[in-house]
């Protein structure tokens, strides 16, 4: 399973993890993206 995060600050940027579940996959995302950033979106695919 793969999830897409969806990022911004002043500009937008995606991040991509990969794992067994998507709860595992979400941590994992979540955890990479930077300070001072907010999370605007999770696309789950795989």
């Amino acid at each position: 399973m793969k999830v897409i995060v969806t990022i911004r600050q002043e500009e937008t940027r995606h991040l991509e993890a990969e794992g067994n579940d998507y709860a595992s996959v979400r941590a994992a995302a979540e955890a990479m993206v930077p300070e001072g950033w907010e999370i605007i979106a999770y696309r789950a695919y795989g």
